[in-house]
């Protein structure tokens, strides 16, 4: 793999993505309401700038509605002492009115359907491997669900996101016995699991900052700092995508030229840059994200052009490194 490449991975979780903070009234009326028509007109774009995708989705979303999420509860259920953040507590699916914020199999089947995109996990129920009262045998059973629950809607997942990014080795260990060959890491840049709230607080800073000025230093990825022989291999992400905000539209061009600078310079140097979102982002200034999207891509298709960058889902990245062999220097 001697030119650079690029990856763009999306977290495809709707309403499930944040039950502590959203509400069907508020985030899911704004946002996740407009996800279908974002997730095809993010396809139709990816399609007219030849660009690969890899959509996470979390496992729920391939189900009919609430009477079958029920039928298909993992056992253990998550114990998070924050009982907000499971999506297995009878009150919450009983509860759920729209159920087409919560669901969409018709989405997953349109996914799966396309060329260039690959459906990967979520998890099953957008799972958090850092919160308290939670386990690994939780998680292994919320994995096992998410295979067994894919297989049943005609879908093979190789790769999975880890809701918030937050990852372990031992839950790695996990994904890996159930199949799952590749992970997206956290960007090196901001890599460190926070130690308490400040620290996390102090981290969203340093990644909000770093999104128009340069703090973390350049993100795209070497390809000798993969390590190809691990049975779950780490493509770390470079940066994420944020969504247009009117308050802070006046910075969208410091935020356009770190994007496209990063890229150019991965493109030039033969290293990854991979940039990711949630489709949910785009909800809202549906118009202004698309926008600012086309710009980027258009940064992509001129790096293919003169530097031969090449677009890959996650999954066909981490092929194409494994059959290169190339020398790992971690």
């Amino acid at each position: 793999m001697k030119n650079g490449s690029f990856i763009i991975s999306l977290d495809f979780e709707m309403m499930w993505g944040a039950l502590d903070l959203w509400t069907p009234e508020d985030y899911g009326k704004s946002n996740v309401e407009n996800v279908r028509t974002v997730v095809k007109r993010l396809v139709e774009t990816f399609n007219k700038y030849g660009v690969h995708s890899t959509f996470a989705s979390v496992g729920l979303l391939m189900l009919d509605g609430k009477e079958e999420a029920k039928l298909f509860t993992p056992r253990p259920i998550p114990s998070y002492l924050n009982s907000k953040l499971s999506p297995f507590d009878e009150r919450c699916i009983d509860n759920i009115k729209k159920e087409s914020l919560y669901f969409a199999p018709d989405v997953i089947s349109f996914l799966n359907s396309q060329e260039g995109v690959e459906v990967a996990s979520h998890t099953f129920g957008h799972y958090y491997c850092w919160e308290e009262g939670q386990t690994i045998k939780q998680f292994e059973a919320d994995i096992q669900k998410s295979v067994e629950v894919s297989k049943i809607k005609g879908l093979r997942l190789n790769s999975i996101i880890f809701p918030r990014n937050q990852v372990t080795d031992n839950y790695l260990d996990v994904c890996s016995n159930y199949g799952f060959e590749v992970y997206r890491g956290i960007s090196p840049s901001f890599s460190k699991q926070p130690k308490s709230k400040l620290e996390s607080v102090l981290q969203r800073i340093g990644r909000l900052a770093d999104t128009y000025v340069n703090i973390g230093g350049n993100s795209s990825i070497p390809y000798n700092s993969i390590d190809t022989t691990r049975s779950i291999i780490n493509i770390p992400s470079s940066r994420f995508l944020r969504p247009y905000s009117r308050e802070l539209s006046f910075l969208d061009g410091l935020k356009l030229r770190r994007i496209k600078g990063e890229m150019i310079y991965a493109a030039n140097h033969g290293e990854l840059y991979h940039l990711w979102w949630h489709p949910h982002n785009f909800g809202s200034n549906i118009e202004e994200n698309f926008k600012f999207l086309e710009k980027i891509l258009k940064c992509y298709q001129e790096c293919h052009i003169k530097y031969g960058m090449e677009s890959y889902t996650m999954n066909e990245f981490a092929k194409q490194i494994k059959q290169d062999e190339y020398p790992s220097r971690s």
